[in-house]
């Protein structure tokens, strides 16, 4: 498959050069970063020490430069072991040109000459792929266009991601792991990222009381995990708001069982690390050199599933996450008073569901493979409610009602119903004065591509969201984005910073227009869910009573309903 083929990823998305841009932190630490464009970066920082060795498969821990360093900050760091093509044929992202184990660095990228006391708002971003893949130095994430759109609105923001351990090297699963608090450690990488935010960006400028997270597909349940982290029994939240573009605490099928140790059991057998007892296997583990231990996992990720993705992913219970996320959310175990973006994409589950299918029995084997424990009822249930009556063929594309039928169950179960769910418990925990925001993205950029290749039935897919969200459609994109594309990634990147600067999404000069929170105070079952884009483009309103949006409320009650939470393992 040659899809987005004709996209060119870089090294960087803007050319580097050396400048004068220097911050100084605590014990006379120096950065020095490079400026372009009017956009200051400080490259490959460490937060963290190499995971490598007797670190690996632990708990991160804090890396602290000698007093008196000077950091070079001009060039990208290495990602994080992981297969260096990130998906065969679809070159929306970069290959990795290098992996080390001594990977937990992070990026800022922010206004030129933003001076020390600026306090400016923070977006720190969390990237997805599958928990298996991703890197801060991508340019599908390239920071400079929403940075600059930003500058102009005149709300100016600053940017920072950080690098978190993937596959089996974050997400391992073992008895001895769990023993040292180590369960999820790519999660704990990242508030490890989360918690050196809020101790040195006030010397960039930027301010660590008012810090958005944000991310999409597995770096959007990231997000949201890191608002159940520790079942909200922290000190303080290093984060004042959160945006979830695909993805929610809730999202990933089997968080709540023990899939990841049985993937990690049949990897350690794979490497011939089989022992009496699980500290020997990860003693074994950890004595393996990365250029043997790397490819087994990749070949075994590839063997488990088409793209690789989701084979090891995260684990409750675990003292990052005490319970099955559900039930963190049901209880209000999770950091409250958090503003909050959430949403889809129109066809979130295209890309992850077979183009093949074509029957009831089709349907019926996707839904077991999703769900292993899920009942007899429960499938009948999903059955009823997504009639294959209510989809169509497309003969063109020789694609059976039955896909879209499919593909839209996959789409409600994982990213739209516990999307909603997490909306409602927010606001159901937090004061008044917390906002929140339901939005469906019904435009991409790809469209030409699609058209030319065949794949139409994609739709309005997953991953369309994030050349809006970054303003990326004059400079990445340009040789895709229609003017319409333009407008779109102009107002969601500016609804973005408009957000991260004082918590509304619309009402600023160039956000998105006609955007309320999602709840009413007055109402429980009533949602303002903001179609972007597309020939829908504007505000919907669902509720029991009027539910035009192919009877989301019903399918919801089922999803989110707590049994069918339980089955699902979230």
């Amino acid at each position: 498959m040659l899809l987005f083929s004709l996209i060119s990823p870089g090294t960087h998305g803007r050319p580097l050069c050396q400048s004068n841009s220097t911050v100084e932190v605590a014990n006379r630490v120096r950065y020095l970063g490079t400026s372009t464009d009017n956009i200051e970066s400080f490259l490959n920082i460490r937060f963290g020490q190499n995971t490598g060795g007797s670190n690996r498969f632990a708990a991160p821990k804090p890396y602290t430069y000698p007093p008196g360093s000077v950091v070079n900050a001009t060039q990208p760091g290495a990602a994080c072991p992981q297969q260096k093509v990130p998906i065969e044929g679809l070159a929306v992202f970069d290959n990795v040109t290098q992996v080390s184990e001594d990977c937990l660095t992070l990026r800022i990228d922010r206004p030129a000459n933003t001076s020390r006391t600026a306090k400016l708002p923070v977006m720190a971003f969390i990237y997805g792929g599958g928990d298996s893949i991703g890197q801060i130095y991508d340019t599908a994430y390239e920071p400079g266009p929403l940075i600059s759109n930003a500058v102009q609105q005149g709300y100016p923001v600053m940017y920072v991601a950080m690098n978190y351990r993937v596959g089996v090297f974050g997400f391992a699963a073992s008895d001895a792991i769990n023993a040292t608090g180590s369960l999820n450690a790519g999660l704990l990488d990242q508030r490890l990222g989360l918690n050196w935010v809020q101790e040195h960006i006030s010397a960039f400028g930027g301010d660590p009381d008012n810090v958005t997270i944000f991310g999409e597909s597995d770096g959007a349940t990231g997000v949201g995990l890191q608002i159940t982290a520790y079942g909200g029994d922290v000190k303080k939240t290093p984060f004042k708001r959160a945006i979830m573009q695909s993805g929610n605490p809730a999202a990933d099928a089997g968080t709540a069982s023990n899939i990841s140790a049985v993937h990690t059991s049949e990897l350690i057998r794979k490497v011939n690390c089989a022992s009496s007892t699980s500290d020997a296997e990860l003693a074994c583990l950890r004595k393996l050199p990365l250029n043997e231990l790397l490819p087994t996992v990749v070949e075994y990720e590839f063997n488990v599933t088409g793209f690789g993705f989701d084979v090891f992913e995260p684990t409750a219970p675990s003292s990052f996450i005490p319970d099955n996320p559900s039930i963190l959310l049901t209880t209000g175990r999770f950091a409250h008073n958090i503003d909050i973006i959430a949403g889809w994409t129109e066809d979130d589950s295209s890309f992850f569901t077979p183009s093949t299918i074509n029957s009831d029995k089709d349907v019926i084997d996707l839904i077991y493979a999703e769900f292993p424990s899920f009942s007899k009822e429960n499938v009948q249930k999903v059955l009823d409610l997504y009639p294959v009556t209510s989809f169509s063929d497309l003969p063109t594309e020789n694609i059976s009602a039955q896909y879209f039928r499919a593909s839209r169950m996959m789409r409600d179960s994982e990213f739209v119903c516990p999307t909603v769910y997490m909306v409602r418990m927010n606001q159901k925990y937090s004061d008044k004065k917390t906002s929140n925001y339901l939005y469906v993205l019904n435009q991409t950029m790809f469209a030409p591509l699609l058209a030319q290749q065949g794949t139409t039935y994609l739709g309005v897919s997953h991953f369309s969201d994030i050349p809006y969200a970054f303003n990326l459609a004059k400079t990445r994109y340009s040789f895709l984005a229609s003017p319409s594309d333009v407008k779109l990634s102009t107002e969601m990147s500016s609804s973005w910073a408009s957000f991260a600067a004082g918590g509304e999404a619309s009402g600023k000069p160039g956000t998105v227009t006609n955007w309320p929170v999602a709840l009413d105070q007055t109402s429980s079952n009533q949602y303002n869910l903001r179609v972007l884009g597309g020939p829908n483009d504007g505000l919907r309103t669902i509720s029991d009573g009027n539910d035009s949006y192919e009877q989301l409320v019903q399918r919801c009650d089922f999803w989110t309903s707590p049994d069918v939470f339980r089955e699902m393992g979230v």
